[in-house]
């Protein structure tokens, strides 16, 4: 005799969750991504300022430094005691809805501040 309750195929159930859970995935995987792409940069810029300090004392002008680093906007000032290097740049995120939270372009600013001797 065939019994009349008969388990449920719950193959659809787990098709129902998993696009539930997926936009979370792909957004959590998105940011992921734009922070790692951020301290990558945000690394890349620190690195440069002491290149661009020893070209600096070198006796390069700041317009021959930003041509020899277009995409990045450089600026130093000159105070009594101190200089000061800010170096610029932006990065494009691709996470969606982080526009609003940071900005789109996201500005990405290294300061560093070098004692005169």
């Amino acid at each position: 005799m065939k019994n009349k309750y008969q388990p449920l195929n719950n193959h659809g159930q787990a098709l129902i969750e998993f696009v539930l859970i997926l936009p979370v995935i792909i957004f959590l995987l998105f940011s992921i991504y734009d922070f790692g792409m951020i301290f990558n940069r945000k690394n890349k810029l620190e690195n440069s300022s002491t290149d661009i300090l020893e070209l600096y004392r070198s006796g390069k002008t700041i317009t021959e430094i930003n041509n020899i680093y277009p995409k990045i906007n450089i600026e130093i000032k000159e105070e009594e005691d101190y200089q000061t290097l800010i170096i610029k740049d932006s990065l494009k995120l691709i996470t969606p809805g982080f526009n609003r939270l940071f900005g789109n372009p996201y500005k990405i600013t290294v300061t560093r501040y070098i004692p005169n001797e």
